[in-house]
């Protein structure tokens, strides 16, 4: 892709992350990550671990296509609740858009994102404490990765 394409693919996809955000009644745009992030370079790692092969999902049930799948999750997630703010990946993005919003509301923020994901895929990273977690769908199966980063040294401006 040329340099022009590319630039312009990625105009194209923070746009759409804009009006996608916009939706959400739950979560609030703080600002959209730096692709040169240092939180980012942090995350991308334990995000490629969970998509290998062989790893193991903290935690998995069967797709129901039902509300159950939505209490699950939150279930699953709920050391996460008292989390006030969240760098995700704005779902269904032409190219991957990270943002940091300010929950307002757990349950139904999860909820927002659950309901957006066309694949059921859903990033959500914590910087306070290294957290990552990533939602998809493998086969007949939702699976749960959750992951934890060293932030000590990671450079805040970047």
């Amino acid at each position: 892709m040329s340099y022009q394409n590319e630039k312009i693919q990625k105009k194209i996809a923070l746009m759409h992350a804009k009006n996608s955000i916009k939706q959400f009644s739950n979560l609030e745009l703080i600002n959209f990550e730096n692709k040169d992030s240092s939180w980012l370079a942090l995350y991308e790692n334990t995000l490629k671990q969970f998509r290998q092969i062989d790893s193991e999902p903290t935690y998995s049930r069967p797709i129901e296509n039902s509300d159950n799948d939505l209490s699950w999750l939150k279930n699953s997630l709920d050391f996460f609740k008292e989390k006030k703010e969240w760098l995700i990946v704005v779902p269904n993005c032409p190219l991957p858009v990270w943002a940091n919003v300010k929950v307002l509301d757990f349950s139904k923020a999860l909820e927002e994102l659950w309901e957006e994901a066309e694949s059921g895929d859903i990033i959500i990273a914590d910087k306070s404490t290294g957290q990552v977690i990533q939602v998809f769908s493998e086969e007949k199966d939702y699976e749960i990765h959750i992951g934890k980063c060293e932030v000590t040294n990671v450079d805040e401006k970047n």
